[in-house]
């Protein structure tokens, strides 16, 4: 499904971006931005690793099929919180850097359309934003999970042929449907599945035809989980359909 919208030539990004004038220092603030820079060198690592494993396969275009997000949070009580996210189009085998990091400050899902800040000019949010979206921002508020996760990443494997069984052996939390990446229908059927397996009770979901995501309280956390399924990637089992970032 992924692989022929690319081939027919629909965006990659299905949601309008909207990037906010002011630049990143001065949208978030010295706290948040200081932040923001450590947050980039942890996932980073994660972005690595998962590229290292066979999780996020290389396409033919040469950008790497995965990205990850992390909640800005602060002290100030009032404060808006962001989401930072991967900036859509990731080349293979380079390590990422701040530059390659989006503050999206709100996603609207009725509009679908988000607003965001990039580090670097003419960056733009991941094509998963709306899955970080809901991950991060929208799923703990809606079914009342007993703790916050506040991480998320998102690679290309046991989501289809071997790979699923894989998964379904593991017990891994797995969804019915599969869907169009960057569209309503596909955070749909990952709310669906946050529904009946809550957080932190599960903390590896799988997207059917799509992917895995890993949820967690800390980028270490993250990691943990993700070394524990690195021995099940195969890269030829990576979803060969998938889109890039």
């Amino acid at each position: 499904m992924e692989e022929q919208s690319l081939t027919e030539g629909a965006p990659r990004i299905k949601f309008a971006c909207h990037a906010v004038s002011a630049p990143l220092e001065a949208s978030l603030g010295k706290e948040l931005l200081a932040r923001f820079s450590a947050l980039a060198d942890s996932l980073a690592d994660a972005v690595v690793l998962m590229e290292e494993s066979g999780a996020t396969p290389v396409l033919s275009d040469g950008l790497v099929a995965g990205n990850c997000s992390a909640l800005l949070l602060t002290d100030e009580p009032d404060a808006e919180e962001s989401l930072m996210v991967s900036k859509s189009g990731k080349a293979a085998g380079l390590r990422p850097t701040k530059d390659d990091f989006v503050a999206v400050q709100s996603f609207d899902t009725d509009a679908w359309s988000c607003d965001f800040c990039p580090a670097a000019v003419g960056s733009r949010p991941t094509s998963d934003t709306p899955l970080h979206w809901a991950c991060l921002k929208a799923a703990a508020k809606e079914f009342g999970w007993a703790q916050r996760p506040l991480v998320a990443l998102h690679g290309h494997a046991l989501a289809e042929k071997e790979g699923l069984k894989v998964a379904e052996s593991l017990g891994l939390p797995i969804s019915n449907e599969e869907t169009l990446f960057s569209t309503p229908e596909d955070v749909q059927a990952l709310m669906a599945l946050f529904r009946k397996h809550a957080y932190p009770e599960h903390k590896v979901f799988i997207r059917r035809g799509h992917g895995f995501l890993i949820l967690s309280d800390s980028v270490e956390g993250a990691l943990i989980e993700l070394r524990k399924l690195i021995p099940y990637f195969k890269p030829e089992e990576a979803c060969e359909g998938s889109a890039p970032s």
